[in-house]
């Protein structure tokens, strides 16, 4: 039996079918949406709940800090609290994000040892490759803070090829 849907057969629907047929037209249209975001490298993949997962391995973005005061020098991850940083900075789900200036401040809120040095954030993300087969660690997006004096510091990066640069008054 084909299937055919006239007008009169549509009217004796239930309200029942109506929410049915919404809510898969929302998912489908989700699907659709987030494989969109994920092939323009936009979202990480594995967040928001869609089917952009089934594309690579998960990203699993990493933060790592230096001091870059006179030979770059990288801090153990024991040395700073990142937990408030990676929320602000809503846990890496949108890729081409900049850090924004309330990050920085949070980050120096929670590490005030680490004010008045010149630091170095780093982002890297796991990339998949066809040849060799393998998964490697890569940066995806540096910034840099520099005091200028103790309650000012300036800074800049670059994430998806867009570089962007501030100023920041910093009050403990």
């Amino acid at each position: 039996m084909p299937f055919n849907l006239s007008l009169a057969k549509l009217k004796n629907l239930s309200g029942l079918h109506y929410v049915i047929i919404g809510l898969l037209t929302v998912h489908v249209s989700w699907i659709v949406f987030h494989m969109n975001l994920v092939s323009k490298d936009l979202i990480n993949p594995w967040k928001l709940g869609g089917y952009g997962m089934y594309t690579k391995p998960n990203n699993k973005a990493r933060l790592r800090v230096y001091d870059i005061r006179d030979k770059t020098k990288r801090l153990s991850k024991k040395t700073y609290a990142s937990k408030n940083f990676r929320d602000e900075n809503l846990r890496y789900i949108f890729r081409c994000r900049k850090i924004t200036e309330e990050a920085f401040l949070i980050f120096l809120r929670d590490n005030p040892h680490l004010a008045n040095v010149d630091l170095r954030f780093l982002i890297r993300e796991r990339k998949f490759t066809r040849s060799p087969v393998a998964v490697k660690w890569v940066p995806h997006s540096v910034a840099e803070i520099k005091w200028q004096q103790s309650d000012k510091l300036t800074y800049s990066g670059s994430v998806c090829g867009e570089e962007y640069s501030g100023e920041i008054e910093y009050r403990p």
